[in-house]
């Protein structure tokens, strides 16, 4: 089973996407729709990766469950990920809202601005 390999493949996807987003500063196309479960995926894969930087006690097992909790794989998430590349706005708009939502994990809702 190549759960490791597909691991990287979302960190590695995740990663590009945050490099994408420095480089587009672009004008805004219009109001895309993010979906939420996407955002909630991305959010709870971050910290678990913040975890595992920090703490170094995530096993493929935890990345696993929060997939399936969403109903979703790494395959699922990947094919998500490269639609939403294809249209950069609608990009800048999920990864706003992830980081919106970690930003208020980490200092509350007050923190985060609306």
């Amino acid at each position: 089973m190549a759960i490791s390999g597909s691991k990287r493949g979302i960190t590695t996807v995740c990663l590009a996407i945050g490099l994408l987003l420095v480089g587009c500063n672009g004008e805004q196309s219009g109001q895309a729709t993010v979906d939420s479960t996407l955002v909630d995926v991305l959010v709870e894969l971050h910290l678990l990766s913040a975890r595992q930087a920090l703490v170094g006690d995530v096993t493929p097992a935890m990345r696993d469950s929060v997939l399936a909790h969403y109903g979703l794989d790494s395959a699922a998430v990947a094919h998500w990920l490269e639609a939403y590349a294809r249209d950069p706005e609608a990009f800048r708009q999920l990864y706003q809202q992830v980081h919106e939502r970690l930003m208020s994990e980490r200092y509350g809702y007050e923190a985060v601005p609306h």
